[in-house]
């Protein structure tokens, strides 16, 4: 009878007797003790391995006598050979002859496979304790929390005839012929101090990494309301909950080193300052970055954009008996910004960008002859009025109202207000970096002109006395007084830096004093910085902060923002902080 072995592929039987021959010559003369007593555990491996296949029924016993019969034959007929063989090198008869290894070959392959196995154990995460999944490993957690005392104090000489035209556009349209009637428009607070609140920031994002080139993340963040230029939530009001919102959102592609794209909501990818944009502010639409270095201390760099600020809507005007839909007004940023970094030794680096960020149809427009007394609420360019403004803008009425004939002398004027200027604006940013002894030092200086600025677009834009420019002149502490229409396209900001410019470690710190210069219409004065005479154009101080850490991640600020206005009634505010803050 055929052994079970014997049915098997010839090749394999081939390789397996090849591979047990050899394991058999070199156990050498322990194979004899097979034969001595088959039912005692032998002491060579080999022979309990060929006792094994036996009873496994994988050869015969037939099988097995003759392979170790063959082998201690060859194994007799090699030891002879070697006692035979004339000593050439000082060997007794009966050595054993070995190949020797030399110690750097054995090391080298020690290190190879050292290499390989370790390789494989981190990608298979099999020789880690506790290990978590290969895919959890692309995921990236983040996020902040900053806790405040914040205090804003009013000058006892401010104007208390500030109106608040941004809330003409928030909770409008604001009927204006009230004023008369003895009704007051909305007015922003200038003179009443408001003392030690409590204020909160915090957020929270992920980043996940999909592949070699593709990178996406969200962000949220906490805010009392959706303005764009501050994640700040107030605490208090009757200890309720706080609200969170979408504040990123983003996809990243990167096919090469030197090149990305980013699509969605993103922090804003220019290289900026505190100048012309809140330091909070993020970017709706598409961004691409390159990074071109020309050696190794000369890097270029460039950024280019387009970013939606506001769309028409799609069922403007909504009125029931208004069959006739508006074109769309969209409103767009677009933007490019070069630099470089010159990294002029260990120590010391110089960077510079220059930036030009076009927008798009933010100028408002005067409507077509508007009779709402028909009963209609809405005027032809009521889309033209920003959505969001903190103050500063020149701003004008921008709805031709049409007189109730049957009270031509007292009738409904519910206005929205529109920018009076296009803003096209150039900025231009620099950088120094360098140490005195061990003690970091920064050098920053900003400065930005409205490239589309042009008076006489205020005040002669329109005949008739109609879209004339409603504030930023030059005095008015009174109700009844106005002077000269004043505005201005320049800002600039300097700043110095000493010690670390953001600390997360224990004891690092810093010490920044700044002095910032706004004219009204240098920017849109809807994304400038809301901490600095609490948002806004139109003003210009002195801006004092320190930096400590007191652990890992963790620092302490003070920040003092001492403003006032540049053109116009006196306003001067200034705001205190004092502030926890933790990075994760």
């Amino acid at each position: 009878m055929k052994s079970k072995i014997a049915a098997r592929d010839p090749r394999r039987l081939r390789r397996g007797l090849l591979c047990l021959s050899v394991g058999l010559l070199l156990s050498g003369a322990a194979l004899s003790v097979f034969a001595q007593d088959a039912a005692a555990p032998s002491p060579n491996a080999t022979v309990n391995l060929i006792r094994l296949m036996v009873k496994r029924g994988l050869i015969t016993q037939a099988d097995a006598d003759g392979l170790l019969a063959q082998a201690n034959t060859e194994a007799a007929q090699a030891r002879s050979a070697v006692s035979a063989a004339p000593p050439s090198d000082g060997a007794q008869p009966g050595d054993v002859r070995v190949a020797y290894v030399p110690e750097s070959v054995r090391n080298e392959i020690r290190d190879q496979v050292k290499q390989e196995v370790v390789a494989q154990a981190k990608t298979e995460h099999w020789a880690t304790p506790n290990a978590i999944p290969e895919w959890l490993d692309r995921i990236s957690w983040y996020g902040d929390v900053h806790v405040r005392d914040e205090s804003w104090f009013y000058s006892r000489n401010n104007s208390p005839y500030f109106i608040d035209y941004g809330a003409f556009n928030r909770n409008g349209p604001f009927d204006i012929n009230s004023i008369t009637q003895g009704a007051n428009p909305p007015i922003l607070n200038s003179q009443q101090d408001r003392l030690n609140m409590l204020r909160l920031q915090a957020h929270l994002g992920v980043a996940v990494k999909l592949g070699d080139t593709v990178t996406a993340g969200v962000r949220i963040g906490s805010g009392s309301d959706d303005n764009p230029v501050s994640t700040t939530q107030t605490l208090g009001g009757g200890l309720t909950k706080k609200d969170l919102w979408l504040d990123q959102a983003w996809i990243r592609w990167q096919p090469t080193d030197w090149g990305s794209l980013t699509a969605g909501r993103m922090a804003q990818p220019f290289v900026v300052s505190d100048l012309i944009y809140s330091t909070e502010l993020n970017f709706d639409g598409v961004a691409g970055h390159f990074d071109l270095p020309f050696t190794d201390s000369l890097n270029s760099f460039a950024t280019v954009g387009a970013f939606p600020i506001e769309y028409t809507s799609s069922d403007s005007p909504s009125e029931a008996f208004g069959y006739d839909k508006n074109v769309s007004n969209e409103k767009w940023m677009t933007a490019a910004q070069i630099g470089a970094t010159w990294k002029i030794d260990n120590d010391t680096q110089f960077k510079s960008a220059l930036a030009y960020y076009y927008f798009d149809h933010m100028r408002g427009e005067l409507s077509s002859p508007c009779a709402l007394y028909t009963g209609i609420n809405y005027c032809s360019t009521d889309d033209t009025a920003p959505q969001f403004m903190q103050k500063g803008n020149t701003v004008f009425l921008i709805r031709d109202i049409i007189p109730d004939p049957s009270s031509p002398s007292n009738y409904a004027q519910p206005q929205f207000v529109g920018l009076s200027y296009n803003y096209h604006v150039a900025d231009f940013y620099n950088q120094l970096d360098f140490k005195l002894g061990e003690t970091s030092v920064r050098l920053q200086a900003d400065y930005a002109r409205n490239m589309a600025y042009h008076e006489s677009d205020a005040l002669n834009r329109y005949p008739g006395g109609l879209g004339q420019p409603i504030n930023n002149y030059q005095s008015g502490a009174t109700a009844t007084t106005q002077g000269p229409y004043k505005s201005g396209p320049v800002a600039w900001l300097v700043r110095g830096i000493v010690g670390t410019p953001h600390p997360m470690a224990a004891n690092e710190w810093n010490i920044a004093l700044g002095y910032k210069y706004v004219q009204p219409d240098s920017m849109l004065d809807g994304l400038t910085d809301a901490n600095f005479d609490l948002g806004g154009t139109n003003n210009k101080g002195f801006i004092f902060t320190a930096d400590y850490g007191i652990a890992p991640r963790t620092w302490l600020s003070a920040r003092y923002y001492d403003a006032k206005q540049v053109y116009g009634p006196p306003l001067a505010i200034d705001v205190l902080q004092i502030e926890l803050s933790t990075k994760f």
